[in-house]
């Protein structure tokens, strides 16, 4: 039986370059022409999310080494994505509260 090509291309760690074994590579979620797995290497233990995009004739492919645990990953997957306003408050909240730290530690100077 041959290797389905999704498997072929997640051969390898890209972080180590060990073999990746069948069982550390899962299949979180797919649609269309699109996959979605989470490969786990035995060796370094680094972990990859990598998109599939298999069309006629082509085959696109994007990985990311991540800390995310093949639960997390199957969690995630469906979950709304964060939208830009939500991005906007937290950067002004943390910018917020990186002016009152810096406030405090020179309070404590002076």
């Amino acid at each position: 039986m041959d290797m389905p090509l999704s498997q072929k291309l997640l051969a390898h760690c890209p972080v180590c370059r060990t073999a990746y074994s069948p069982k550390g590579i899962r299949l979180v979620g797919e649609k269309g022409m699109t996959k979605v797995f989470h490969c786990s290497c035995t060796s370094c233990k680094h972990a990859v999310l990598a998109v599939i995009l298999e069309t006629p004739g082509a085959v696109s492919t994007v990985g990311m080494v991540t800390d995310l645990e093949l639960q997390d990953a199957l969690r995630f997957k469906d979950m709304a994505p964060v939208s830009a306003d939500e991005v906007l408050q937290l950067h002004m909240e943390l910018e917020h509260e990186a002016q009152a730290w810096g406030r405090r530690l020179l309070d404590k100077k002076a």
